[in-house]
């Protein structure tokens, strides 16, 4: 659980860095700050379904959500084949979704197939009127594939805490995504963001 709390106090850190670069208008918030939000279900997972809110981020009105997302789309899917980013150590699938991306980190279940180990989904919904980008983790089937020993929790929180424990690539995705939402924005005809 410390290490856990350790990705989490790192994600807290380059939002609030990405809060201090961007305009007034667009501000991140991490997943330490509880929201009470209604939500719709999204790529066959119901934000009801347990997940962990990485972060969001409050876009400018005048963002142009369907460019936002195929930026960001973009960025997720080239995101271990670019020099300027970090090879990631798990196999990484990235789909398309209406505002955003899902990005599965898959693992070995049976000698040459793969399943997703977890989810990251980065969505665009409006909440009150504005558009949000919500950034959430998900279990996968195969979260808990290769575990060994131990007792698996049945809290869902402290499950979802485990399974990132055990995922060094959720913070190499959150350390180079403030820089990609910024890009997005700027490119979707919201006020531009220095880089």
């Amino acid at each position: 659980q410390l290490q856990a709390a350790a990705v989490r106090a790192l994600i807290h850190t380059i939002i609030n860095m990405l809060q201090q670069r961007c305009s007034r208008q667009t501000s991140m918030h991490g997943a330490a700050r509880q929201r009470q939000t209604t939500v719709r279900v999204c790529a066959n997972r119901a934000a009801q379904e347990p997940n962990l809110q990485l972060a969001t981020a409050k876009l400018p009105r005048a963002t142009q959500i369907p460019v936002f997302a195929s930026a960001l789309y973009q960025w997720a899917s080239t995101l271990t084949q670019s020099g300027g980013n970090y090879p990631m150590i798990l196999p990484v699938k990235t789909d398309r979704l209406p505002t955003g991306f899902k990005m599965s980190l898959l693992k070995a279940v049976t000698k040459g197939n793969f399943d997703s180990a977890a989810d990251i989904e980065a969505i665009v919904e409006e909440e009150n009127g504005e558009p949000v980008l919500f950034v959430r983790f998900y279990e996968g089937p195969a979260a808990m594939a290769d575990r060994r020993g131990g007792q698996i929790p049945t809290d869902a929180e402290a499950r979802l805490d485990l399974i990132l424990q055990g995922l060094p690539d959720v913070p190499t995705l959150m350390q180079t995504m403030p820089r990609a939402i910024r890009k997005a924005v700027q490119l979707a005809g919201g006020v531009p963001a220095a880089v």
